[in-house]
């Protein structure tokens, strides 16, 4: 199986996932505002002054202040394929103008080559169905020279979840995630150099098994695979989710969800 190209998302459910969660997304998006902090943080570690910074799947615009202050005089432009997200960045972020707000897919960009000195993008490429085009369009609108800094999650991500749900039918639950190597193969292909890429673990508890899956509704992270079983869960399927999940996913009194994060860097071409 080629990972690289992994089973087809649909796109019109991860946009229509997205917005619904627009409202509760901040209060729930505690890993992803980890994430994209620790991503902000190796910035310190660049030597990069770059004039424009283009946030791909920015989401309510968490990583935006993180981005203005590293560089204060660079214009920040948000990108994101649910619209209802970018109404929040735009009103949490006043300064923000429209134009720089813009409602597209990462694997069709409208914006020019060489439009950016800088692609910034945190756990957006898992909503992707070809790495390589979307890594493909990252390069064609970077400036040669430009930094690509992104996150995303690897194959260990809710591990859990996905033998619990074997349980109940064959379905796919969780979306499958390429791993590093494949990614720092993929930045290559795409045409950048000196790709760096490394990962981390990080389990989030919760006291009971409904607040998990809460979790992953609120902040948009539903499944979206074409192959997806329709249709709601009965009280019972979740009962005998939860008693698989206690199987493989709760110690000390607490189910843990498990994320591989990846981290990327490299350089555009010239």
């Amino acid at each position: 199986m080629d990972l690289l190209n992994p089973p087809r998302l649909d796109k019109r459910a991860i946009r229509k996932f997205f917005d619904n969660a627009a409202k509760s997304y901040d209060s729930a998006a505690m890993l992803q505002e980890e994430v994209s902090g620790r991503l902000l943080e190796r910035l310190q570690y660049m030597r990069h002054q770059p004039e424009t910074i283009v946030d791909l799947g920015c989401g309510t615009g968490k990583a935006v202040p993180g981005l203005q202050k590293a560089y204060p005089r660079a214009r920040v432009h948000g990108v994101d394929i649910a619209r209802q997200m970018l109404m929040r960045a735009g009103s949490n972020y006043r300064w923000l103008s429209k134009k720089r707000l813009v409602v597209a897919d990462m694997e069709r960009l409208p914006f020019a080559e060489n439009s950016f000195d800088m692609v910034f993008s945190s756990l957006a490429l898992p909503w992707c169905n070809d790495l390589n085009l979307a890594l493909a369009e990252f390069a064609r609108v970077a400036r040669p020279g430009a930094l690509l800094l992104f996150s995303s999650f690897g194959p260990a991500t809710l591990a859990e979840l996905a033998l619990s749900w074997q349980s109940l039918d064959a379905y796919p639950h969780v979306h499958r995630f390429i791993d590093m190597h494949d990614v720092g193969d993929a930045m290559i292909a795409a045409g950048f150099a000196q790709p760096v890429v490394d990962a981390e673990m990080i389990r989030m508890e919760y006291k009971d098994f409904r607040s998990l899956l809460d979790d992953l509704r609120r902040t948009g992270a539903s499944n979206a695979d074409v192959g997806r079983r329709r249709g709601l869960m009965t009280p019972a399927q979740l009962r005998v989710l939860e008693d698989s999940y206690r199987e493989h996913g709760f110690e000390q009194d607490r189910f843990v969800a498990s994320y591989e994060v990846v981290y990327g860097h490299a350089w555009a071409g010239h």
